[in-house]
């Protein structure tokens, strides 16, 4: 748990029951026995310090997410040298002592040479989709678009 700041013993708690993802985290933030503010400022602290772990988080889930395709582009390139030292020396099949190495036909698969010339017949229909960005610029402009209005919420933020 990576602490920016020393919590009190009840909202380290909390943060942990976050952390391990425990139920009833609503009933133990409402029994801490705090003036409003200092509660809001201790579950600043709390935020805080989870968001720092869920930054180290992601970079080490990019980490070894690069890491997953060095070591799969390496097994591709492999794969891909074992096949044309096979095929340079004609051979389909080769057996050795731990594995058997074989050449074989894929199942057909179908290649797009000119998508314009493909009959209308084989065109699968996609739905529409809503422009939302241009309804929002004709509601803001004082036009009415029908089955469509501005809301706007609230939300709490942090500094």
């Amino acid at each position: 748990m990576a602490t920016l700041y020393e919590l009190q013993g009840s909202y380290a708690h909390i943060q942990q029951m976050i952390e391990d993802g425990v139920e009833g985290l609503e009933d133990t933030l409402e029994s801490i026995e705090d003036g409003l503010e200092n509660k809001l400022e201790s579950y600043a602290m709390v935020i805080r310090n989870i968001e720092s772990d869920v930054e180290g988080l992601k970079a080490e889930e990019k980490r070894l997410a690069d890491r997953r395709k060095t070591m799969e582009n390496g097994i591709k390139r492999m794969k891909l040298s074992m096949h044309n030292a096979m095929s340079s020396t004609g051979e389909k099949k080769i057996k050795g002592e731990k594995f058997t190495f074989t050449i074989q036909k894929n199942p057909p698969s179908l290649k797009l040479v000119d998508e314009s010339i493909i009959p209308k017949d084989f065109l699968i229909p996609v739905a529409p989709s809503i422009d939302k960005k241009a309804i929002m610029a004709l509601i803001k402009a004082g036009e009415e678009v029908p089955g469509a209005q501005i809301q706007q919420g609230e939300s709490l933020r942090i500094r």
